[in-house]
């Protein structure tokens, strides 16, 4: 613990932020695994810089595509708020290196998971808010954006390009269950099926539950022969 507390500076000058309250980066760095009140660990944090994320990059994409339409900014927005895109910031922040969890989570290397690290980061942004304001939060977020392209987007944005399909034709939003569930913690493999009325049109596996989702999203809209 007195490692990691020590080594904030160098996270902070990575970050391009120094706090006033260092207290809010040492929460926003804790795990429930570690301590699990609502207020001594960095949940409450991540809900709230989850907000400020959603808010920096809507107004980031609304000023720079003056003339793309709400569904087309929704969708460069999910690209660049997804659970990949943010744990890959904290990664190349290598935020793993401070994150403090519980002994069990340490030794299932937990900290190297995309879920917990997208959390974090999601925290890191709500103690900048708490700590400095919404202008200092928009320009740490801003100023590490992930990298991203039209064709990626088209890819990772399947299911949503399917809802929108069964909406159109019938009023109505295909089904996604979970089919299996393998593997240790920190390396699960989850398997989804989607199906609409019944009828399964394809079948996902990933890393993560809503990565199997768009992977099975993918395989429907290839047997419906249907752009993404």
């Amino acid at each position: 613990m007195g490692r990691k507390t020590a080594n904030l500076e160098a996270l902070q000058a990575k970050i391009g932020y120094q706090f006033g309250d260092q207290s809010l980066l040492k929460l926003a760095l804790t795990h429930r695994s570690l301590a699990g009140g609502p207020q001594e660990n960095n949940e409450r944090l991540e809900f709230l810089g989850d907000a400020v994320l959603q808010l920096t990059v809507s107004k980031y994409l609304y000023e720079k595509y003056p003339r793309l339409p709400e569904g087309e900014l929704a969708k460069k927005r999910s690209l660049l708020v997804r659970e990949s895109a943010v744990a890959s910031v904290a990664k190349e922040l290598e935020l793993n290196k401070y994150l403090m969890v519980g002994r069990g989570e340490l030794q299932a290397q937990a900290q190297e998971r995309d879920s917990l690290l997208c959390d974090a980061m999601e925290a890191v942004y709500g103690a900048i808010y708490l700590d400095g304001g919404f202008e200092a939060a928009r320009q740490v977020i801003l100023r590490n954006l992930p990298d991203w392209d039209w064709e990626e987007l088209q890819l990772i944005d399947a299911k949503s390009t399917l809802q929108e399909y069964f909406q159109r034709i019938a009023k109505e939003t295909p089904d996604y269950e979970l089919i299996s569930e393998e593997g240790p913690d920190h390396a699960k493999s989850f398997v989804v099926e989607v199906s609409f009325a019944g009828e399964v049109l394809g079948r996902g596996r990933g890393p993560t539950k809503k990565e199997a989702e768009q992977e099975a999203a993918r395989q429907a809209l290839l047997a419906l022969d249907v752009q993404a």
